[in-house]
């Protein structure tokens, strides 16, 4: 019994860093965008309204994909999610390099 209680704590510890780890990714980059909105309408020549527009329509999906993904959770398992969402934010950050004009 012993083991099977420290097996599950070794596996909560993963899961947790793993998901502090995502949350500090994603986090950063959500926060630091501001700061790039002027090189990017300077680059792109998109304009400011353009590039505001896509930062919110992020945030609003950001927070409309939360109550989903909870549910997935809950009937899936964390891991899963983690999972699922590391691989979507990694895809997502190679993608970027390739997005032109």
């Amino acid at each position: 019994m012993q083991a099977d209680a420290t097996a599950a704590r070794g596996d909560t510890r993963y899961l947790v860093a793993s998901a502090a780890a995502i949350l500090v990714v994603t986090m950063g980059a959500r926060q630091a965008l501001g700061l790039f909105v002027a090189p990017i309408n300077e680059a792109t020549g998109l304009g400011i309204v353009a590039i505001s527009l896509a930062m919110a329509i992020g945030q609003f999906v950001w927070g409309l994909a939360q109550p989903i993904f909870g549910v997935v959770a809950d009937r899936f398992g964390s891991r899963v999610v983690l999972i699922g969402g590391a691989l979507t934010l990694a895809a997502g950050a190679v993608l970027t390099t390739s997005v032109s004009s």
